[in-house]
């Protein structure tokens, strides 16, 4: 997985990239820490670019959507490919990512 603060949907937002797993643990905690939830807690991700993700990095989308909520916020994802939409779907993220 990569991932870049960018603008998405014309706000500050992370896009990400490339094959979401298990292995990009630590990187996935580095952008959490970066990324100012007290000021941006709707976090605006673009998804356009993964290619496949594994249940490890499904629950790494969960932590997300804790941090978004505890901050007041939410997830809006853009541009996620049909494969997934229906694997965060299937584990039940629709509950915590508004999908555009």
């Amino acid at each position: 997985m990569e991932y870049a603060f960018t603008t998405v949907d014309g706000c500050d937002g992370i896009l990400l990239s490339g094959r979401c797993t298990y292995e990009d643990g630590n990187r996935f905690h580095d952008m959490l820490r970066d990324w100012d939830f007290a000021a941006k807690p709707v976090v605006r991700i673009d998804l356009r670019f993964v290619t496949f993700i594994d249940s490890a990095a499904i629950g790494m989308m969960f932590i997300l959507a804790n941090r978004c909520r505890e901050a007041g916020g939410h997830i809006v994802a853009s541009g996620a490919p049909p494969h997934i939409v229906r694997a965060l779907r299937r584990a039940t993220l629709d509950r915590y990512i508004e999908f555009r």
